[in-house]
């Protein structure tokens, strides 16, 4: 039984995003080690109304599992390499990224929030000063209710939030906090720490060409937050705002 499933948009922003999502699934469409894992864009165009709309395959699988698996690491480990990018970190677009959100944020923060925010843009770029490192494709929402399991393969939906030269750990970092982000209560250090234990464990795997010292990891991390919390419109209201607050606590020196 073939399956589909219809998006439309309700408004300009869901318009660019549906957009952006097509605009992936064509591209990844083209890459063999991805087959059968990613939605197939069956139709596009603009509904009555003049919002876009997309038909896209669903996959028959079992739901989602909380847990991060060797397959959701065999996945990401394909996905990165599909568009991939050696660089130093100042001229990865992950920094530029990071970069140009900040510049956005001066006159419209408080002074405070911006420091802190500065500061640990600046503490991402010491660490990363003499790291030359893999720059990917992320899927930019790798969570469990985006993926179903299909045997011994992921099925992974929701393309919208796609990006280039992202850093190679943010979709494994993404995958095991955002389960405990989106709870009531704050995410704990010791919850940090073992996320990036996960997230140096699949980059040792993934890319073990590179070097992937403590301080990388950290300093990884630290971008992974940051990139979340600049994404947001109020970034004090993010749950990991006390994680880069007080990141002197789990950076490794």
């Amino acid at each position: 039984m073939n399956l589909s499933l219809v998006k439309t948009a309700t408004d300009e922003h869901a318009d660019r995003m549906l957009e952006r999502e097509a605009r992936w699934l064509r591209e990844l469409e083209a890459v063999p080690q991805l087959e059968g894992q990613v939605p197939r864009l069956l139709k596009e165009g603009t509904a009555p109304g003049g919002r876009r709309y997309l038909v896209l395959s669903v996959a028959p699988g079992k739901g989602e599992t909380r847990a991060f698996t060797a397959d959701h690491a065999r996945f990401l480990a394909r996905l990165g390499k599909a568009r991939f990018r050696a660089a130093d970190f100042e001229v990865s677009g992950c920094c530029q990224g990071l970069h140009r959100a900040l510049r956005n944020l001066e006159g419209e923060a408080e002074p405070a929030t911006l420091v802190t925010l500065q500061g640990a843009y600046h503490d991402c770029e010491t660490a990363l000063l003499y790291w030359t490192g893999p720059y990917v494709l992320s899927q930019g929402d790798f969570a469990p209710w985006n993926i179903r399991i299909l045997g011994g393969q992921l099925f992974v939906s929701e393309w919208g939030h796609a990006r280039v030269e992202a850093s190679p750990l943010d979709d494994v970092l993404h995958y095991l906090m955002i389960q405990r982000a989106l709870s009531p209560r704050t995410v704990s250090m010791r919850e940090l720490e073992a996320a990036m234990r996960s997230a140096a464990e699949f980059a040792l795997k993934a890319y073990p060409e590179w070097t992937w010292r403590p301080q990388v990891i950290g300093a990884l991390t630290l971008v992974y937050l940051l990139g979340a919390i600049l994404r947001l419109a109020d970034p004090r209201s993010s749950r990991y705002w006390t994680l880069v607050e007080k990141r002197s606590a789990w950076l490794p020196a």
